[in-house]
């Protein structure tokens, strides 16, 4: 157990020291992944083979070995982790076989407190405004690149977040600017969370959750500068949210299809595709929740014990091999060497060389 000490830095603060009874309560965890004790010539593969849990990477060959550096501050609050990451420049990725691997379905929002990062749209590029946030939907691929920076990272898993936000699948890759009061809350939030991170006990941690929240979701959900007239439809977001509830519900339902979901709703086709159009279209909206289920059952160590049959029937696949194919063409890999690879990298890692790596089994296991 440690005690609750903390310096609160700042004008008319003083040293926080823990009152009666408050010395053997526990803490947060926190983890720090440093490169100190790893010899110069290996702090880059080290750092590289790390990340990987979350994000393949490259940089520079002069700069693997000359003035490299990577560090991962890291504690865990309640369900949500909170980093502060700083590295050299990097070009980052995370494609259809990362995702496949790691299974993950959360979103992420950085704000860069030094250096930038800019990332592909269409043909162009954009880059992120000194103090903005930027949020990614893990579920789906993106390519970016960074100079050496300093961020942090506020990694929420999807079923916590999802239901407070008017569009859970438009945030991927969302620029938030910093002239935006919610943003400039969200802003300072975030860093006042890892400023005294180490001064909560587990229980604070977990009653700030729900203002750690709606402070995100108030955010993402105003704003927005430039929305389609359906998000200002709130019939149409309450309509939509139901029948996505009725989808989760049967994804192991062969018969779940757009005819069967409006006759179950009571709603014609038309207005069913009009309401999955910008999730593009009913059938390909069934087939990716399915795909995600199937996915997370096949990373998941509780569920280890199922086989890969087991696992399609209950995702509305008739058969293992109509499974098998339908997944190669998603993810580019089969569901077997998903399992094998995604089973191992949900193992803590014990590193020799004395780098402490707890944030990847974390980033694993985030969950509601």
């Amino acid at each position: 157990m440690r005690a609750l000490v903390c310096r609160r830095r700042g004008r008319g603060m003083q040293d926080y020291r823990p009152g009666r009874g408050e010395a053997a309560v526990q803490a947060p965890p926190h983890a720090v992944f440093e490169l100190d004790e790893v010899p110069t010539r290996e702090r880059y593969e080290v750092w590289q083979d790390s990340i990987s849990c979350i994000f393949e990477v490259d940089t520079a060959r002069n700069r693997r070995e000359e003035g490299f550096f990577a560090r991962v501050d890291a504690h865990m609050l309640g369900p949500l982790m909170l980093a502060r990451s700083a590295t050299t420049e990097h070009d980052w990725q995370r494609n259809e076989a990362v995702m496949a691997r790691d299974g993950m379905d959360h979103y992420m929002i950085q704000l860069f407190e030094r250096g930038q990062m800019s990332w592909e749209v269409g043909a162009g590029r954009r880059e992120l405004p000194r103090d903005g946030l930027v949020v990614f939907d893990l579920t789906r691929p993106a390519v970016s690149r960074t100079t050496d920076f300093c961020n942090l990272s506020l990694i929420i898993p999807r079923d916590l977040l999802e239901p407070q936000l008017r569009q859970p699948d438009s945030q991927h890759m969302r620029m938030l600017a910093p002239a935006h009061p919610t943003v400039r809350m969200l802003h300072d939030h975030m860093r006042m969370l890892k400023r005294f991170a180490d001064c909560l006990t587990l229980q604070q941690a977990s009653e700030l959750l729900p203002v750690t929240l709606g402070m995100v979701s108030t955010c993402l959900n105003h704003s927005i500068t430039a929305e389609s007239p359906f998000e200002h439809n709130a019939i149409a977001r309450v309509r939509l949210a139901a029948i996505r509830r009725f989808i989760e519900a049967n994804l192991a339902n062969p018969r779940l299809s757009a005819d069967w979901i409006a006759a179950e709703v009571g709603m014609s086709r038309s207005k069913l595709y009009q309401l999955f159009e910008r999730l593009g279209g009913v059938g390909a909206y069934i087939r990716e929740r399915r795909l995600r289920q199937a996915m997370l059952a096949l990373v998941s160590p509780e569920e280890a014990h199922r086989t890969l049959l087991d696992i399609a029937l209950a995702s509305g696949y008739t058969s293992d091999a109509a499974f098998s194919r339908a997944f190669r063409r998603r993810y580019g890999v089969c569901p077997s060497t998903v399992r094998r690879e995604g089973l191992a990298a949900t193992e803590p890692v014990a590193d020799p060389g004395c780098v402490d790596r707890r944030y990847e089994h974390w980033l694993h296991h985030l969950s509601a």
